[in-house]
């Protein structure tokens, strides 16, 4: 008999605080919670698989799966438990997850996609930047919370329309512990590009980032610039960015890091599970409530 239950309810090894701050996370509604969660299968005391969730950007709704791990012969346990997982956050108020997968995974891709049931919404290019000439043109400004609400506008406007109930922020889940820029565009007055750097080691960063269309250009410049003020701090550091494909402009931007020769680590596919559907703009009744549906026939 398969037994589901939170990390630090089992027999994985952790210390004192560890343990202490898992379970008062444990505990906390999603809104509220600090850290990531960890559930793990049992079979016979026996641990069979191991699931973590991820708040995204640090979303109350949507979560990322982050990692699994699978013991020999124990993929109808998988399935339990990410079944599990997903109902028990549904009932607690989230409403989307998703998972990054590379493609050279067949084997969990088909799990997720044809079993799971997960929908395919896009792809995600991970590249690394290696010896790269720190000479730029361009300065970037540090985030201030004064360019709270226009930055979620540009982010949420660079993605397509398609993907975008999916996949945009609001204006708290810029509020993360991340290294912000934004590219200001003086002269029109308007944000042009947003730049986060992320990295939960101090030694592998990761930049994820929206650029305007007519700036794709400034992509190389903007690595600099980033590359730059990492080096003041770090003798050693892996820096990689992220080209997903919802945005608008991804082939441009896929283009420019393949024409300057940067070094491509992987290609993964996204796959997502949502459960709440974008009401259409155009409705008929728009605001309205509903007095009397009888769906019987007369």
């Amino acid at each position: 008999m398969i037994e589901i239950k939170n990390i630090v309810f089992t027999n994985y090894e952790m210390n004192f605080i560890k343990c202490l701050l898992c379970f008062i996370n444990y505990l906390l509604p999603l809104r509220l919670k600090y850290a990531n969660e960890s559930f793990v299968a049992l079979e016979d005391n026996i641990n069979q698989a191991l699931i973590t969730l991820d708040k995204d950007s640090k979303s109350y709704s949507r979560f990322k799966i982050t990692k699994l791990i699978l013991e020999e012969n124990s993929q109808s346990t998988a399935h339990q438990l990410i079944n599990y997982v997903i109902a028990r956050y549904r009932a607690m108020g989230a409403s989307s997850f998703y998972v990054v997968i590379d493609e050279k995974n067949a084997d969990l891709l088909n799990m997720f996609k044809n079993e799971l049931h997960f929908r395919h919404c896009g792809c995600e290019y991970l590249y690394k930047i290696n010896s790269i000439n720190t000479s730029y043109d361009l300065f970037l400004k540090p985030f201030k919370k004064d360019y709270l609400k226009e930055t979620t506008i540009f982010y949420n406007d660079n993605i397509n329309s398609f993907n975008r109930f999916l996949f945009k922020r609001e204006e708290y889940q810029f509020l993360n512990n991340c290294k912000k820029y934004i590219f200001y565009n003086e002269e029109q007055n308007k944000i042009v590009g947003y730049f986060e750097v992320a990295t939960k080691n101090n030694y592998d960063y990761y930049i994820n980032f929206s650029i305007d269309f007519a700036y794709n250009i400034y992509l190389l410049d903007a690595i600099k610039f980033i590359y730059s003020k990492l080096s003041h701090k770090n003798k050693n550091f892996n820096l990689y960015i992220k080209i997903k494909d919802y945005f608008m402009n991804s082939k441009e931007l896929l283009a420019i890091l393949n024409e300057n020769n940067m070094e491509l680590v992987s290609k993964s596919q996204i796959l997502a599970k949502d459960y709440l559907k974008q009401v259409k703009q155009d409705n008929l009744f728009k605001n309205a409530k509903i007095i009397f549906n009888d769906p019987t026939i007369a």
